[in-house]
């Protein structure tokens, strides 16, 4: 692939993009940064203060970052332990020494192991902590990465490729197995190495150069945020025209491959399906939350009434459709979904009630149809009046549209006497007096 000189970098247009993830408002966000050298160069967590700064986002940030730790040094680190031990933290992002998790034995008899239990203490003290792991990058030309003593190595490393490629895997399939997210800084500065000329490290060919921490804290950022950072003002004191393709590689890393970097594992999304029998209506809550979290759900049924139970039973009192809101809530964030029921109406809805006046009578009865909402018009209504000897004397049909729904009959021709009027399957007696 032919790079692109860095002069070109002034045509990039700046703009801004809506993020289709957010992070619900808070006051101060809180963020420790575990790890070391890496971390500690350019102080990496500073610059992703300032960057949210300049978004107008207030960040604390504190790291401990001592030279060369591993994940399983900070296990026992006095410092680390005290700051998780405050439980103020709304994300921790931490990152392995670089050569670890190139190096099999110790990728998976340290950095995987260590990991778990690190996770483990961090949601101990506050189980809405969301974990990110901060995936670093391969050495400038790659080659063999060994520990002190020569025991364990990696593999011998062609180039900057060959060895990212291994950190890519290790940190997705560790962050996978724990169900957290992953900052994909390496894949950011392979983007940028495969594409310009620019140096992304200092001259030991490891530690990032203020390009390079640049480019991390951007990626940081967005990981931690949810947020785009193209068009930031914040530039670390870069030119303007290469933050902002530090920015744009950033955000096309990170928001092109959400999936793969776990981005919305913390986000819930609520849905639900619902089961009705009568005014009956049974909802079963479908929606997916983070599986650490202890998420609290708001049923609102349409009709006044509401619900914090996860599946509840809603009894309605009449039919007619309802919109039913439900509210999922993990720690700091929260989805919301809504859907539009009805609520049929039953036999029992739609039976009118029928009442006669006046009662006894003698040349003429009116028909009340009392009626609600559950009755569907217009209304084909019929009516038979017949004899105590059970003989149909009469029979009237009526359409009934527009109230008052009511239909008034003549019985003028009918004798004096006792009879039956019948609506339906129901029959009602009707004195005919003279």
């Amino acid at each position: 692939m032919k790079k692109r000189v860095i002069q070109y970098l002034i045509l990039f247009l700046i703009f801004s993009v809506a993020s289709p993830y957010s992070l619900k408002a808070q006051d101060t966000l809180h963020v420790l940064f575990l790890g070391n050298s890496y971390t500690a160069v350019n102080n990496l967590p500073l610059m992703v203060k300032n960057m949210a700064a300049a978004a107008g986002i207030t960040i604390n940030a504190v790291q401990n970052a001592p030279g060369g730790h591993t994940v399983e040094n900070h296990l026992s680190n006095t410092n680390t332990l005290i700051q998780i031990r405050k439980g103020i933290w709304d994300y921790v992002v931490i990152q392995e020494q670089s050569q670890i998790p190139t190096i099999d034995h110790y990728r998976y008899n340290s950095m995987y192991p260590s990991l778990l239990q690190l996770k483990d203490s961090i949601l101990r003290y506050n189980a809405c902590t969301q974990i990110v792991t901060y995936m670093t990058w391969g050495r400038r030309f790659g080659g063999q990465q060994c520990d002190g003593s020569g025991t364990y190595c990696s593999p011998d490393f062609r180039d900057f490729n060959h060895m990212q490629d291994s950190l890519r895997i290790a940190y997705i399939q560790i962050s996978d197995s724990m169900n957290v997210q992953c900052a994909p800084v390496g894949v950011s500065w392979q983007q940028v190495i495969n594409d310009t000329t620019l140096i992304l490290h200092q001259g030991d060919n490891s530690h990032p150069n203020l390009n390079g921490s640049y480019l991390a804290a951007c990626t940081l950022f967005s990981s931690i945020l949810k947020q785009k950072t193209t068009g930031i003002s914040y530039t670390a004191g870069l030119p303007a025209s290469l933050a902002a393709y530090f920015q744009t590689i950033s955000d096309q890393t990170v928001f092109s491959n959400n999936n793969e970097w776990n981005l919305a594992i913390y986000q819930p999304i609520a849905d639900f399906t619902t089961s009705i029998t009568g005014h009956i209506a049974t909802f079963s809550n479908e929606s997916v939350t983070y599986t650490s979290y202890s998420p609290t759900y708001q049923w609102h049924f349409g009709d006044g009434d509401s619900s914090m139970l996860q599946e509840p039973v809603h009894t309605y009192g009449s039919p007619g459709t309802y919109v039913v809101r439900l509210i999922v809530s993990t720690c700091s964030m929260q989805d919301t979904i809504q859907k539009t029921i009805l609520v049929a109406p039953t036999s029992i809805d739609a039976q009118p009630i029928f009442s006669f006046f006046p009662n006894p009578t003698s040349d003429f009865v009116e028909v009340r149809i009392q009626s609600n909402n559950n009755i569907v018009f217009p209304q084909t209504l019929e009516l038979k009046i017949i004899n105590t000897q059970g003989q149909l004397v009469q029979k009237e049909k009526y359409v009934l549209s527009t109230p008052p729904y009511s239909v008034r009959i003549n019985i003028r021709h009918l004798p004096a006497g006792l009879y039956y009027v019948i609506v339906g399957n129901k029959s009602h007696p009707l004195l005919i007096a003279r």
